[in-house]
């Protein structure tokens, strides 16, 4: 055989080789079919596939069991044959993402959605279960965000507590902690919307824009649902008739601990129980052992006089007190100043305070409520003293869309204040030149302007 033909008959070979290789596999043209009929959301014929699938090609893709987890939620959602071999399926699908394919999904968040599976279906033991979610949250906090888990999670704590798993301190320890976290995350959801709609006043929004608040206010409101069930749970536990005496009887033998003085102030400053004995007790006590910014908190909190209380508080404040305790505190000097008629500097308070904490939404209810009350020292005439009722109406709105418990409360506010502003016809046929567009700008203490609406 010459060179020629010898070359010839090796390149036919490697290309039919190279268009072997090209052909796709058995696995993958399973895999094709599955996704195609996935992602079209016929998960019928999806499910049908997905058990031969598995069995043939169970490491072809994290992308059947991320869909195998949303066809056994969709079978279980809609009644679809028998739900324990549906919850099997389910929790077997967030088992293998997370033991197969950890660098294609978040482990702790399907280890966290595992765990809360078997806990509604009561599959496993719940001191394991706790044990999981605990570690998770101390582990990976940024990753604890789904408000279904952390319902769980105190589900989970309250019932080791019942059963003697664990001690008081340690649930009020967990309630602290998880407490804390979802405030801080109600905080990033509500500077997003209270940035979006100061935006607002000035600019229309994008769609995306508009979008995201939607987005924004829908997490917001879950976290109050999970914020209201933690509270509800520990309710009974942490009131103050509950915790008074307990701390009491053991305030002797802890007089001169900082640690366990230290854990009373802030329970008792969260349930707001600061006017009891053992309050007054327990902060002098922290006080002359170790003064700090809480405890200067705690001081002004009792102190008789409004000087003394501004004197101990703005301490509290130079001494790096955290940013809740200093939303509080702004709050409450803008509570005094508001009664004392100071609304200039009530106003500046209560903005600090939403600044500090922004899902803090009464602080601008009390803006507004003042505002309202102002149309005698606000405008220079009948149409400009109601059109004030518009910037009422603004904060009312603004606290209700940053703190979805105040929602029902503000709407009313809103409607209260629009019904007090100048109508439709007040705007034409007012005898002062304002018309729809126009922008009016208030010289009194409130300092804002407000463009007329267009009817």
């Amino acid at each position: 055989m010459n060179l020629k033909n010898t070359l010839l008959i090796a390149v036919t070979f490697l290309s039919f080789a190279f268009a072997k290789a090209q052909e796709p596999t058995e696995c993958k043209i399973m895999m094709s079919l599955f996704a195609e009929d996935a992602k079209a959301k016929d998960y019928e014929s999806a499910y049908k596939q997905l058990g031969p699938l598995i069995e043939k090609c169970p490491n072809e893709s994290a992308a059947i069991y991320q869909y195998g987890e949303k066809i056994y939620e969709y079978r279980l959602k809609k009644k679809i044959g028998n739900v324990d071999e549906n919850v099997d399926g389910l929790i077997r699908m967030l088992k293998t993402e997370a033991e197969k394919f950890p660098d294609f999904v978040n482990v702790t968040k399907k280890v966290n959605e595992m765990v809360s599976v078997m806990y509604k279906y009561n599959l496993g033991a719940q001191q394991e279960q706790f044990d999981i979610l605990h570690r998770n949250f101390k582990k990976d906090p940024a990753n604890f965000t789904d408000p279904k888990i952390m319902i769980t999670y105190f589900k989970l704590a309250e019932k080791q507590f019942v059963g003697g798993q664990l001690d008081l301190q340690t649930l009020f320890d967990i309630y602290d902690k998880l407490t804390s976290h979802i405030e801080s995350l109600q905080d990033e959801r509500s500077k997003v919307v209270a940035d979006l709609l100061s935006k607002q006043e000035t600019t229309k929004l994008t769609e995306k824009e508009e979008k995201t608040i939607g987005y924004q206010e829908a997490n917001l409101r879950n976290y109050g649902i999970v914020m209201g069930s933690v509270n509800g749970t520990l309710g009974e536990l942490a009131d103050c008739d509950k915790l008074i005496p307990l701390y009491n009887a053991e305030f002797d033998a802890n007089q001169t601990s900082k640690e366990w003085l230290s854990n009373v102030l802030v329970r008792l400053q969260k349930k707001d129980c600061t006017e009891a004995p053992l309050y007054i007790k327990s902060v002098k006590a922290l006080h002359a052992i170790n003064p700090s910014a809480r405890t200067a908190y705690g001081l002004g909190n009792i102190a008789t006089t409004t000087k003394e209380k501004f004197q101990y508080w703005d301490q509290a404040i130079e001494l790096d007190i955290d940013a809740d305790e200093k939303a509080t505190i702004y709050y409450k000097k803008g509570n005094i100043y508001k009664s004392q008629s100071q609304f200039a500097s009530a106003r500046r308070a209560y903005l600090k305070s939403t600044a500090l904490k922004p899902s803090f939404g009464q602080p601008y209810l009390k803006i507004a409520d003042m505002t309202a009350n102002s149309t005698g020292s606000c405008g220079a005439n009948p149409f400009e003293k109601r059109a004030i009722y518009w910037v009422a109406a603004r904060y009312a709105e603004k606290a209700g869309r940053v703190d979805p418990s105040l929602r029902s409360t503000a709407n009313k506010y809103v409607a209260s204040y629009n019904g007090a502003a100048p109508d439709k016809r007040f705007v034409f046929t007012n005898t002062h030149g304002y018309k729809s567009g126009d922008i009016i700008t208030f010289n009194c203490w409130v300092g804002e302007s407000v463009r007329i609406p267009t009817f």
